[in-house]
């Protein structure tokens, strides 16, 4: 899958764009502020229905315009494919070959994109939320029934949590006790399934990029033990959830904690290396996915020396994805191991190619 041209009118500083794609990398230079983040951005929009800096859509608008509109070219196989997608009056449309869709979360299972950024590294400094978010992205993309069951399940866990806040009877409100820990034992059993095909995956890609070997300390979010299953967690804090008003114990609520050598990695690592340990945690989760992915870099040079840039662009090619890296000038990068790349210029959201 690659990603073969983007139309954009429109979107933050880039009033009109035709770009067209390397299928390998493409390296996106210039000055801050000058439409190369706002590419990457469109990039994500199209391709996933949403944006990685904002979820208000409206605000990447341009200025004193009424609508921003996207057209993307890729190949999915050998047929080419068309996606369009316009954000006017508060709404969005989206087609695929003209056939207008009702649901964004079509466009994420057709194309996978992972993004890299300079705000990236609140995934082992912020709490829980952004590391469940890491792992479901992650598993999505390779058990598809995944995000039915991740529905169903926050379905249930709502009723429940419905019935805590209006003080139902304990008999009413342990009525969802069943469906929801059928739900929340698929849903461990799948994630857990996923952690140990990833961990051996990551170690590797974290003795190549940072000389160690990082290990995923997986939390289901709740007392996985011998003596405690979720049916008998939700038993034993089902007062305390009653006096709260929700459900303190799930899938809701699980977390991976990053380790090297036994210790949060936070403690041991420098922003540098933290900043490697995520793209080995990209790149692991694409050497997993059955179809090739986008790869979105913005800022790559940022805290990184010319050794440790070098290994870095050597992984991003040998993971097989459609890269896009940003930086403020070109000799920051090294594409001579790469075949068929294209750099382009931008300055106040206009781009050349350069040749």
């Amino acid at each position: 899958m690659a990603l073969l041209q983007l139309d954009i009118q429109h979107l933050r500083n880039i009033k009109q764009a035709n770009l067209k794609f390397s299928p390998t990398v493409n390296l996106i230079i210039g000055p801050n502020a000058s439409g190369k983040t706002s590419l990457l951005e469109a990039i994500s929009l199209i391709c996933q229905g949403r944006s990685f800096r904002t979820t208000r859509i409206d605000q990447l608008i341009q200025h004193e315009q009424s609508r921003l509109l996207l057209l993307a070219h890729y190949y999915q196989g050998n047929e080419k494919q068309i996606i369009g997608l316009s954000r006017e009056n508060k709404t969005t449309q989206v087609k695929i070959n003209t056939q207008t869709i009702s649901k964004t979360t079509e466009l994420a299972g057709r194309i996978a994109v992972h993004v890299l950024i300079p705000e990236s590294h609140e995934l082992l400094d912020s709490g829980p939320k952004m590391r469940r978010q890491y792992l479901d992205w992650g598993v999505f993309h390779v058990e598809h029934h995944y995000l039915d069951l991740w529905k169903q399940y926050h379905r249930v866990l709502r009723q429940r949590n419905s019935a805590l806040r209006r003080k139902r009877s304990k008999q009413e409100i342990q009525a969802w006790d069943q469906p929801l820990v059928e739900k929340a034992e698929l849903l461990h059993s799948i994630r857990d399934n996923y952690i140990k095909r990833l961990s051996p995956v990551l170690a590797d890609y974290g003795n190549q990029l940072i000389g160690e070997n990082p290990k995923f300390d997986y939390q289901p979010g709740w007392n996985k033990d011998v003596s405690a299953d979720y049916a008998h967690q939700l038993t034993e804090s089902f007062d305390q959830d009653y006096d709260r008003g929700f459900t303190r114990f799930g899938p809701h609520r699980a977390d991976i904690k990053i380790k090297i050598s036994n210790k949060a990695v936070q403690t041991v690592f420098s922003r540098g290396q933290q900043k490697l340990l995520i793209c080995a945690m990209t790149l692991a989760q694409l050497k997993l996915q059955p179809t090739e992915s986008i790869l979105l870099v913005d800022d790559l040079p940022a805290e990184l020396d010319p050794q440790r840039r070098a290994i870095l662009m050597n992984a991003l090619k040998d993971s097989g994805a459609q890269v896009f890296v940003t930086a403020t000038e070109p000799d920051l990068i090294d594409l001579s191991r790469w075949t068929e790349g294209k750099m382009f210029h931008v300055k106040h959201g206009i781009f050349q190619d350069v040749v």
